[in-house]
C-alpha cells in the first residue's frame, strides 16, 4: 500500500510540475511564441542541469566496485531495443509505412527519450535509489540511437552515407555522455571535488526535475490542434512505445533475478516518449522532421496518460 501511495504522490507531482509550465504558457505569464524560451530551458536541462547532478551524484552514491557490477545490466536494455528494431520492420510493413519516413519511423519505434523525460520521471517516482538504473539505460538507448538509429533515419535520405564516425561520436558523446564519464572517473580514482564545487553542481543539478517538467508543460502548451490528432502510424508509434517496448523489456528480465526497482525504473524508461533527437537529425539529414516532431508530441502528452497505468501495473 505504501508503494501504491508513494507512486500516486510521484505522478502527482509530475502532473503538478507540467501543469505550471502549461499554465505559464496559456494564462501568457511567459511570451514563448518565437521559442527561444523553450530552447534555453532545453539547453539548460541537457548542457547544465543534467551534467550537473551526474557529477554529484554518481560519486556520493557509488564505489568502484558497485560501479562495475552495474556494467553487465547494459545487456537487457541493449537487447530490448535491438528486439523492437528487429520488430520495428514487421510492423512498418504491416500497417504499409510512408517509404519517405520509414526509417525515421522505426528508429521512434526502438529509441526513448530517457534523459529529459525519463532522468525527471524516475526520479520524481522512485527518488535518488533509481539514478543507477536510469543511467545504465540511458548509455545504451544513447549508443544504440546514435548508430542503428540514425543509420534509419539516414536511409530516408538522398545522401547516400549510412555512418558517419564523427556524427556518431559527438552524438554519444554529449554533455550528460561527457559528465557521466568524468563521474566514473571520479569514482574509479576516488577523488573529491572542493566542497565549494560540490555545493554550486548540487544547486544546479536539482533544477533539473522541476525544469524538465516545466518544459514539458510549455511544450504541451503550444501544440498545435492539427498535431493533437494521431494517423495511423502515430497511433502504430504509440503502441511501440507504451506497449510493445515495456512488454519486451519485461519478458528480457523475467528469467533473472533482478533487484526490483532495476526492473520496474527499466520498464518506465523504456515506455518513454519517442526520441527528441531523432527529429533534430531528421531535419539535419534532410529527412521528415515534421513527422518525428508530432510523433514526439503526441507520445509526450500520452505519457501523462501512460506513467499512473503502468505504476499500477509494476507496484
Amino acid at each position: 500500500m505504501a508503494t501504491i501511495i508513494h507512486s500516486i504522490s510521484g505522478v502527482l507531482m509530475i502532473l503538478g510540475l507540467v501543469a505550471v509550465g502549461y499554465a505559464l504558457i496559456k494564462l501568457r505569464i511567459f511570451n514563448d511564441d518565437d521559442g527561444r524560451l523553450s530552447k534555453f530551458l532545453s539547453g539548460f536541462v541537457t548542457k547544465i542541469a543534467i551534467p550537473a547532478y551526474l557529477i554529484v551524484s554518481i560519486p556520493q552514491d557509488f564505489t568502484p566496485a558497485s560501479l562495475v557490477a552495474l556494467g553487465p545490466k547494459l545487456i537487457l536494455p541493449v537487447g530490448s531495443m535491438l528486439v523492437l528494431f528487429i520488430l520495428s520492420f514487421v510492423v512498418a510493413r504491416l500497417i504499409h509505412v510512408n517509404p519517405t519516413h520509414k526509417g525515421l519511423f522505426q528508429s521512434l519505434l526502438f529509441n526513448s527519450n530517457t534523459v529529459t523525460v525519463g532522468l525527471p520521471v524516475n526520479m520524481a517516482l522512485f527518488g535518488k535509489e533509481s539514478l543507477p538504473y536510469v543511467l545504465v539505460y540511458y548509455m545504451a538507448n544513447t549508443i544504440v540511437f546514435w548508430t542503428l538509429g540514425v543509420y534509419m533515419i539516414e536511409s530516408d535520405t538522398k545522401t547516400g552515407k549510412y555512418f558517419d564516425l564523427k556524427k556518431t561520436l559527438k552524438g554519444v558523446f554529449t554533455p550528460p555522455m561527457i559528465a557521466l564519464l568524468v563521474a566514473i572517473v571520479l569514482v574509479i580514482f576516488q577523488i573529491k571535488l572542493p566542497e565549494f564545487l560540490v555545493t554550486d553542481l548540487t544547486d544546479l543539478g536539482n533544477t533539473n526535475v522541476p525544469l524538465s517538467l516545466i518544459f514539458i508543460g510549455f511544450s504541451i502548451a503550444k501544440t498545435q490542434r492539427a498535431d493533437l490528432i494521431p494517423d495511423k502510424e502515430n497511433i502504430t508509434l504509440a503502441i511501440g512505445r507504451f506497449v510493445m517496448a515495456p512488454t519486451v523489456m519485461a519478458l528480457m528480465m523475467m528469467p533473472f533475478d533482478l533487484p526490483k526497482l532495476l526492473k520496474v525504473v527499466f520498464i518506465i524508461q523504456s515506455a518513454m516518449p519517442t526520441m527528441t533527437n531523432a527529429a533534430v537529425m531528421a531535419r539535419e539529414l534532410n529527412g521528415d522532421y515534421k513527422f518525428a516532431s508530432v510523433s514526439i508530441t503526441q507520445t509526450t502528452l500520452m505519457m501523462l496518460v501512460v506513467i499512473p497505468i503502468l505504476m499500477v501495473i509494476v507496484s
